[in-house]
């Protein structure tokens, strides 16, 4: 197989509105691997029609993506550009493809996050946010225990650095 999908959701804390403004801006990518507007699904944040927090659906495939390790670091670098200008609380994306199947999971650093928590789930942290590997659970970034082997790890795929290095 020659494509990837990655899925998934970022997870909105409160300012919708503006979020959304953010995604609308982006339009259209023209440098791979690409993200655009059109791959985000906004929902409705007309109560009742959604609880608590806004979850934003994110879509996309690929052809031969994840090929390289390039494409991997400017995958995550533009995602967490978008996450920089949104108001999250966590996000997650599902990567499948014929070489593998990965997820890749971020949680907004706030007072009421513990470290040694995310950091016993194999979690790496910057100034931002908490980064990692692993299928988690969107309400307490615990790794869910049916999916822990098979996904992405720095010192198994390629040469991934975590946090990305300048490039």
């Amino acid at each position: 197989m020659e494509y990837t999908s990655i899925y998934g959701y970022i997870k909105i804390d409160r300012d919708y509105e503006k979020s959304i403004e953010f995604l609308k801006s982006l339009g259209k990518d023209e440098k791979y691997p690409f993200i655009n507007t059109n791959m985000f699904s906004f929902g409705d944040y007309e109560i009742p029609y959604y609880y608590e927090d806004m979850m934003l659906g994110f879509a996309a495939t690929y052809k031969y993506f994840g090929v390289k390790i390039e494409q991997w670091n400017n995958f995550i670098l533009k995602f967490e550009n978008i996450l920089r200008n949104v108001n999250f609380e966590n996000a997650q994306l599902h990567v499948e493809s014929s070489y593998g199947n990965y997820t890749l999971f971020w949680s907004k650093i706030c007072s009421s996050t513990t470290s040694e928590s995310y950091i016993e789930n194999k979690l790496y942290k910057t100034s931002e946010w908490y980064f990692g590997f692993g299928r988690r659970s969107p309400f307490t970034g615990n790794l869910l225990p049916e999916i822990e082997d098979g996904d992405l790890r720095e010192e198994t795929y390629f040469d991934f650095i975590y946090p990305i290095p300048e490039q």
